[in-house]
């Protein structure tokens, strides 16, 4: 079984939109705990479910987002952590 830990799904995530990433002149590798990818044009409203959705497909979880601060849910380090 593999085990879903918060680098895993930092690495998924900053995989899966490296090419938004760097056309916002930013290094994927080099991103904050704080980066917040709605606030940086790397998702919009309707992308935030998208990754949410992408996050559950790709670790076969059902996210419970009620448990997560609705103004985290954009941000790599207390999503990933989520």
């Amino acid at each position: 079984m593999n085990t879903i830990t918060p680098e895993r799904v930092r690495e998924f995530l900053v995989t899966k939109y490296s090419l938004q990433i760097e056309g916002a002149g930013l290094q994927p590798a080099a991103l904050p705990e704080d980066f917040d990818f709605l606030l940086n044009g790397v998702v919009d409203s309707f992308g935030i479910l998208e990754m949410i959705s992408a996050i559950e497909d790709e670790f076969g979880l059902s996210l419970d987002l009620e448990a997560l601060d609705a103004e985290q849910m954009t941000i790599l380090g207390p999503l990933s952590n989520f």
